[in-house]
């Protein structure tokens, strides 16, 4: 119904790119906010545990007010629980999927990825998120779901690679640890595998996309804020940092991750995280008008590359069809 006579680009799949690229936003804003709030002297795992507590309680809410509301319209008692909700689909997730889901998207993907980023510049933990995420995710693809085929899909992978890498030129590791280019490698692979995993869920088993994010998103923030206390203590807190984490929870978390794992149903496991890498560009852009960081002309070039290479690989499949 969604697709045009022409085989031009659906509706739905157009919606899902609008969607990806707006989450992308969001979380390009979280680098700078990330920044403001390890100068208010919390941890990073603390962070990241509060920031997910403070999304998946925002979600909670939002989905229980919707299930309410479903309830009373269809005159239905009450007891329909959120749970209700989330799970439905043709196949309902274990415990064991939800565990599964909550260490590899949160407390390895984005708690390692906080860790990491205290420890090194923001130049390059970002370099290392990007050029990491793509080499982890296309390995498990090659192993796994196979989407990722064609020459002309593979060259512009490799460009966009090219892209992330000539932007940090020359690699100075100055200020940098190895325990930080670790962590953030470490959360690459919790990425990949969890992206993969999703992909394989929404579309294999037909799992409504609500199911991966609330429950393993308390699973993630309660590892976290656990890990955080044990390793970091208490931190100090200020109207400024408690500002921050009511936007990083419930825009930038409950938000972003809802969007972002509703798209994946349409989008290819690379194809998402091509879309991902847009970061690269705003976090630059970013960087320039918030943290007054300067950009070369090289840098620039590199950026185009890389935002070339992404569009190509969205257009690769229309362009396909057209020729045909």
């Amino acid at each position: 119904m969604w697709q045009r006579p022409n085989g031009g680009l659906s509706m739905i799949r157009a919606l899902s790119i609008a969607a990806a690229v707006f989450v992308t936003l969001l979380w390009s804003s979280s680098y700078i906010l990330n920044q403001y709030a390890f100068a208010e002297g919390v941890g990073p795992f603390t962070l990241a545990g509060m920031r997910y507590s403070a999304a998946a309680l925002t979600l909670w809410v939002v989905l229980r007010l919707r299930d309410r509301k479903h309830a009373q319209g269809n005159g239905v008692h009450e007891d329909h629980s959120v749970h209700t909700e989330v799970s439905q689909g043709k196949w309902k997730l274990t415990w064991k999927n939800y565990l599964f889901l909550g260490i590899t998207g949160f407390i390895l993907a984005q708690g390692l990825q906080y860790a990491g980023q205290f420890y090194l510049t923001p130049m390059q933990s970002n370099m290392f998120l990007s050029v990491g995420n793509m080499l982890f995710l296309l390995v498990i693809d090659a192993l796994w779901l196979r989407e990722l085929k064609g020459r002309a899909t593979f060259l512009a992978v490799l460009a966009a690679m090219a892209g992330i890498v000539i932007y940090y030129y020359p690699w100075h590791f100055a200020q940098s640890s190895l325990i930080g280019i670790s962590l953030i490698l470490l959360s690459c692979v919790g990425n990949a595998v969890h992206l993969t995993y999703s992909r394989y869920l929404l579309t294999r088993k037909q799992t409504a996309p609500s199911a991966l994010v609330l429950t393993p998103m308390l699973i993630g923030a309660a590892g976290m804020l656990l890990t955080g206390f044990i390793l970091e203590g208490i931190p100090p807190y200020s109207l400024k940092l408690i500002l921050i984490l009511l936007w990083l929870g419930p825009i930038n978390g409950a938000l972003a991750f809802t969007l972002w794992a509703w798209s994946q149903k349409q989008l290819r496991a690379y194809e998402s995280s091509l879309i991902n890498n847009l970061m690269l560009l705003e976090v630059a852009l970013m960087d320039i008008l918030f943290l007054g960081r300067s950009i070369t002309y090289l840098q620039a070039g590199s950026l185009c590359i890389a935002g070339t290479a992404i569009v190509a690989v969205q257009l690769a499949p229309l362009l396909k069809k057209h020729k045909q």
